[in-house]
């Protein structure tokens, strides 16, 4: 049985905005990975362009983390919906959402 591949992200061209495919893959770190991305229409574009790839933030932490892959966990503030510039409280929690007076 043959190994299959990964499958890589898709990514359109940045030139003519067709669709591109990964080649290779260029640097690789435990956090950061560059992947080179070529134009399928050859014959009109042909643009051949590096994509970086890289884990930036915890969402959930992992039951299992590795001692060197330190990432910084997110918080309410940059994962929640837009809210006004003035609004710099913490949503409330759910418990209090729900008794709160109507």
């Amino acid at each position: 049985m043959k190994a299959k591949r990964p499958r890589m992200p898709s990514v359109k061209c940045p030139s003519c905005g067709g669709d591109a495919f990964a080649r290779t893959m260029g640097l690789a770190t435990l956090t950061f990975r560059e992947l080179y991305y070529h134009c399928r229409d050859d014959t009109q574009c042909g643009h051949t362009f590096a994509v970086a790839m890289e884990a930036r933030r915890t969402i959930r932490p992992s039951m299992m983390p590795a001692p060197l892959a330190h990432l910084p966990k997110t918080t309410w503030r940059e994962t929640g919906p837009p809210s006004p510039a003035n609004d710099d409280t913490p949503p409330p929690d759910e418990a209090a959402r729900i008794n709160a007076p109507s």
